[in-house]
């Protein structure tokens, strides 16, 4: 699988050094820089949508260690942030094979640039933000006890007893993880009633489970994300599937390769794009996600004003997985401008701002719950404004520096000689 994601860097690499003479880099410089960066982005921007597409360890993603430098996804986007980085890093490689004075400030002025981005704001609607009281639960259940039915009541205590304990606001938001409920819950009458008891009726509770439609024709398995408030019920199914393990593409050649449990491929879901959550006297419209569909960036959703993902995350083990995915999925909330509530199995489950600063967090292996209040209002970027145009008019603009750069630096050196 690595080297199916490789092939794709492997073509642009092949490319450049086909067509480009790095050692002339006096000639073109900065041209060769944004044809290096065309290519490597490229590539990246295929594999995030090619064959289902995997958006996963972006470019952009390592600027993940600091807030202030993620500001500027809000306007151009994760993928903008991509090509900017590896226009950067095309430049900064070029400079290792020629020092000068002009590299230096450019390598020098990009981390600038991002960093003065952070003090930019963008004016909202509303003069006056809503709070709304969020808790996170993230019991920390192991994969292999995770759907052992004998173990299936003490996985409910432990989400009820996390999600009620040291409770002191009577209006909360309640979210648990992706198939917090190994059960059919639509089929649950009783348990949904059980749970809400539980917990009190002024406690909104979002959470993973399964949900089975039966026909006459065939029998339909969906992924998906219940919200129950005040004795009623909405769900969000799952709309993009993990190959091999929710479905299995070519599924009369490739059946043996399914890594998951049971027999039966999950179905696309084909629900509403978002969900209404009835808070005090006011109403917060949220985006719904489950596991990696936060990876993917989505458009056309109005007044977004939280972004929820529910996930588990425990196949990943204790490898590098849960930072990565946690990383995809801040970006989607600073891209619209609005929140994230991240609640995972094992790890990691935060509360964000709109910026990506994370506000509470609870690490890989914890069980616990984390709790906080967070401004809500409706998502307002320029990004979300705009989408994928101001990708286009960024590479354009940088197209256009490129080739004056280069026009001035060979105009100069004509008047010397």
């Amino acid at each position: 699988f690595p080297f199916l994601l490789g092939i794709f860097f492997g073509i642009s690499g092949f490319l450049i050094l086909s067509f480009i003479s790095i050692n002339e880099i006096n000639k073109s410089t900065y041209t060769k820089c944004f044809v290096i960066s065309v290519s490597l982005f490229l590539s990246e921007y295929l594999r995030s949508f090619i064959f289902g597409g995997l958006p996963f360890n972006l470019a952009a993603h390592i600027w993940a260690y600091d807030e202030r430098f993620l500001k500027i996804v809000s306007f151009v986007g994760v993928y903008g942030l991509s090509f900017l980085t590896f226009f950067w890093v095309s430049l900064l490689a070029l400079s290792k094979i020629k020092w000068s004075f002009r590299f230096l400030s450019l390598l020098i002025l990009f981390p600038i640039i991002l960093f003065s981005l952070s003090f930019v704001k963008v004016k909202n609607n509303l003069e006056e933000f809503d709070y709304v009281k969020i808790r996170i639960v993230q019991p920390n259940i192991a994969q292999k006890d995770k759907w052992d039915k004998t173990l299936f009541q003490n996985h409910i205590d432990r989400l009820i007893r996390f999600s009620i304990e040291d409770i002191k606001e009577q209006n909360l938001i309640v979210i648990w993880p992706e198939v917090a409920l190994t059960v059919y819950l639509n089929e649950q009458k009783e348990l949904i009633e059980y749970i809400t008891q539980s917990m009190g009726k002024n406690v909104v509770l979002i959470a993973g489970g399964l949900r089975r439609v039966i026909d006459r024709k065939n029998i339909k398995i969906f992924n998906s994300l219940y919200l129950i408030q005040n004795g009623e019920v909405a769900v969000y199914d799952k709309k993009r599937l993990v190959p091999f393990g929710e479905f299995i593409p070519l599924r009369s050649l490739l059946k043996f390769l399914k890594i998951t449990p049971g027999e039966t491929d999950f179905s696309r879901g084909e629900s509403i794009d978002s969900l209404e959550i009835k808070y005090n006297e006011s109403l917060v419209n949220f985006e719904p996600s489950i596991c990696y569909e936060a990876i993917f960036q989505t458009f056309g959703y109005p007044n977004i004003q939280l972004f929820v993902n529910i996930t588990n995350d425990a196949w990943f083990g204790n490898f590098s997985g849960p930072k990565q995915h946690l990383t995809a999925s801040m970006m989607r909330s600073i891209e619209k401008g609005v929140p994230l509530a991240r609640a995972a199995n094992s790890g990691i489950s935060v509360i964000t701002d709109k910026n990506g600063k994370i506000l509470e967090k609870l690490n890989l292996n914890e069980a616990g719950f984390l709790e906080t209040e967070v401004a809500i209002e409706n998502g307002n970027t320029i990004f979300s404004r705009y989408g994928k145009k101001i990708l286009v008019l960024e590479i354009f603009v940088i197209f256009i520096v490129s080739l004056l750069l280069d026009l001035f630096k060979k105009k100069r050196n004509d008047l010397k000689y």
